[in-house]
C-alpha cells in the first residue's frame, strides 16, 4: 500500500507524558485538593503509560517512513538518512534493519540505538529499542514487538515488551484509517531502584485525513485498560472510560492535552485496603486546549499542563 503524509506521531508521546499531570507537591488546600500522594499515584500510571506510547511510536517512526524494499530485504546500516528529520527523537540513534521476504510475507528486526546516550529536547535516551515485525505494514494481522536492550529514558531503566497488531486498514485517496491492538507488560527501575509496573491492553484508532494541513486524530478507544504497581508498592487500576481523542494540528502547535475523552486511576496503597479513585477529564470540545479536569474525593481542580510536567 502506498501512503502519503503518514505521521510519524512524535508529538503524541509528548502529549502523554503531559498526563504526568503536576498535580502539586503541597499539601492539599482550598486552592487545590490535590496532594503530594494524589500526584504520585497518577504519576506511577502516566510514566509508564508514556513510555509504552513513545516506544510504540518510535516504530511506528521507522516502519512508515523506510521502503518496502529495506523491510524485506536483508540491510544493515548506520543512520538511515532523513529520520532524524521526521522525527527528532531518532536523531543521533543509529538504525539497523534486517528483513527478509518469505511465503507468508516479510519479517525482520528493526534496531533503534541510541549507544551511550542522546539527548533531544528534554530526554536523554541511552541502550537499544529492538522491534521484532511480521507482515507489511498496514496489513490486517501484521505484529511488531518491541523490547528494549538496557534502554534509559532519563536515567530511567524500561524492560519488558509491548506488542503492536493490526486489526484492520481502510484506505481510499483522501483518508487512511487503521485500528491496532496494543498489549504492554513493562517494568520501569527508577535511580532510587524503586519500581513501577503496568500491563495494558487497549485499541488505538488512527484516522489521517490527507489535506493541507493534515486533519488527523488518534484515539485511545473506550474500554482500555491498565493495571500495575506504583513505586511505593500499591496497586492501581486505569480504564479509559471515554474515547481519548487527539488532534494532529493541535499537537503540532503546541497543544498537549487530548481533544476530549476521560478516564479513571483507582490507587489502593500497600497495606491498605481502601482505594482512591481519581477521574481525568479532558472535555469534549473542538478548540486546542492545555488543561485538564482532575476529580477525587468529590473535589476538582482543573490544571494547565506543559511538556515536562511542571
Amino acid at each position: 500500500m502506498k501512503m502519503k503524509n503518514v505521521i510519524s506521531l512524535r508529538n503524541l508521546s509528548i502529549a502523554m507524558v503531559a498526563c504526568i499531570f503536576v498535580l502539586a507537591s503541597c499539601s492539599k488546600s482550598i486552592d487545590n485538593p490535590l496532594s503530594a500522594t494524589d500526584s504520585q499515584n497518577v504519576n506511577s500510571e502516566s510514566v509508564s503509560s508514556t513510555t509504552s506510547s513513545e516506544a510504540s511510536d518510535l516504530t511506528n517512526s521507522v516502519m512508515t517512513n523506510v521502503t518496502n524494499t529495506q523491510l524485506s530485504q536483508g540491510r544493515v546500516s548506520g543512520q538511515i538518512n532523513g529520520l532524524g528529520d521526521k522525527d527528532g527523537r531518532l536523531k543521533g540513534a543509529t538504525i539497523t534493519i534486517s528483513g527478509s521476504k518469505g511465503p507468508n510475507g516479510i519479517y525482520g528486526t528493526i534496531t533503534i540505538d541510541y549507544g551511550a546516550g542522546v539527548t533531544n529536547g528534554d530526554v536523554t535516551r541511552k541502550g537499544e529499542i529492538i522491534i521484532a515485525y511480521t507482515g507489511s505494514r498496514l496489513q490486517a494481522g501484521s505484529k511488531r514487538t518491541i523490547t528494549f536492550s538496557n534502554f534509559y529514558r532519563n536515567n530511567v531503566r524500561v524492560s519488558g515488551s509491548s506488542t503492536v497488531t493490526v486489526n484492520d486498514t481502510t484506505a481510499t485517496t483522501t483518508d487512511i484509517t487503521a485500528s491496532f491492538h496494543h498489549t504492554t507488560e513493562l517494568t520501569l527501575t527508577f535511580p532510587d531502584s524503586t519500581k513501577l509496573t503496568r500491563i495494558a491492553d487497549f485499541t488505538v484508532v488512527w484516522d489521517y485525513v490527507i489535506a493541507t494541513p493534515l486533519q488527523s486524530t488518534v484515539t485511545h478507544k473506550s474500554g482500555g485498560s491498565a493495571s500495575g504497581t506504583t513505586r511505593k508498592g500499591g496497586s492501581y487500576v486505569m480504564a479509559i472510560t471515554k474515547d481519548i481523542v487527539y488532534r494532529f494540528d493541535c499537537l503540532t502547535t503546541g497543544f498537549l492535552a487530548p481533544l476530549s475523552g476521560e478516564k479513571t486511576i483507582t490507587v489502593t496503597p500497600s497495606g491498605s485496603s481502601t482505594a482512591t479513585l481519581y477521574t481525568l477529564n479532558f472535555g469534549n470540545g473542538t478548540t486546542c486546549s492545555n488543561s485538564v479536569t482532575i476529580s477525587v474525593n468529590g473535589k476538582s481542580k482543573t490544571i494547565t499542563i506543559n511538556k515536562d510536567g511542571n
